[in-house]
């Protein structure tokens, strides 16, 4: 019998409606991700989430973008059967009709379609946090978040970038919450409907492996703050019985989560 297609749609109640969205996936080193020298190649997934509700149509996070940038061509090979716009249009909407964008943190593979030339989503707001900014001007001249500064400065400067400070709502049910560890500023959105929500994880817990808090991230600049936060956020997602979108997960992207002895698991939404 064949496997069912894992969900990728939710109705939240008060008008509020999600897609999953995918942006193609990556292939990469292990060490780029985990840290240290392992020879074994990763694959990890894109999954932007499209909320429609009152008045707006929110994208959270915007993938690579048409191509992975240039000095960081070499450590990823990106493959793709349908782009981020592209998605958008099956999930029945225009790129033109997003109004909001919220990145989660500068990494290049979350921020391409909103941030590149061209603009994919080019009627829309984008929000970033003010710390996530400082710490990429921080970073040194070809790390993958340094190479989104001059297009955030840019963003402010032209009026379509807002730097947020801290949490709160960015459109009616959406709400950020900074969750730092993997990167400085970086935040998880909330999206709550009614008694339903759902929250999306980002880089916090971006696949079913990264649910055991212990298991930290070569990548992650306070390696405690992230151990923390997830456990502080995954324990809330669970007791609210809150779906969850996984960004890197290949195949089940939209799961609940549940306590185990090692940490949490997630368990797949099918149909």
């Amino acid at each position: 019998m064949a496997a069912q297609e894992p969900r990728r749609t939710l109705d939240l109640g008060a008008r509020r409606r999600l897609w999953v969205l995918e942006d193609g996936v990556f292939i990469t080193d292990a060490g780029n991700l985990l840290g240290g020298s392992r020879r074994m190649r990763l694959r990890g997934a894109m999954h932007a989430a499209l909320v429609r509700t009152e008045g707006a149509l929110v994208l959270l996070d915007a993938g690579f973008g048409p191509e992975v940038p240039a000095p960081l061509a070499g450590h990823y090979e990106l493959r793709r059967e349908r782009s981020l716009p592209e998605a958008v249009r099956a999930a029945g909407s225009e790129p033109e009709e997003v109004t909001h964008v919220v990145l989660s943190h500068l990494d290049p593979d979350h921020v391409g379609w909103a941030l590149g030339e061209g603009r994919a989503f080019p009627a829309a707001t984008v929000y970033a946090q003010r710390e996530a900014l400082e710490e990429a001007r921080r970073m040194p001249e070809k790390d993958g978040r340094r190479l989104a500064v001059p297009a955030v400065e840019r963003g402010v400067s032209e009026g379509w970038l807002e730097l947020l400070e801290g949490d709160g709502e960015v459109a009616p049910g959406v709400r950020v919450e900074v969750r730092s560890g993997h990167s400085a500023g970086h935040q998880i959105s909330w999206i709550e409907g009614g008694e339903a929500a759902a929250l999306f994880t980002a880089d916090l817990a971006p696949a079913k492996i990264w649910l055991n808090p212990d298991l930290i991230a070569g990548v992650d600049t306070d390696p405690e703050a992230a151990r923390r936060n997830r456990i502080e956020v995954l324990t809330e997602a669970e007791e609210r019985g809150a779906f969850v979108i996984l960004y890197h997960e290949p195949r089940d992207a939209l799961v609940t989560v549940r306590r185990t002895a090692e940490g949490f698991e997630g368990v797949p939404l099918e149909g």
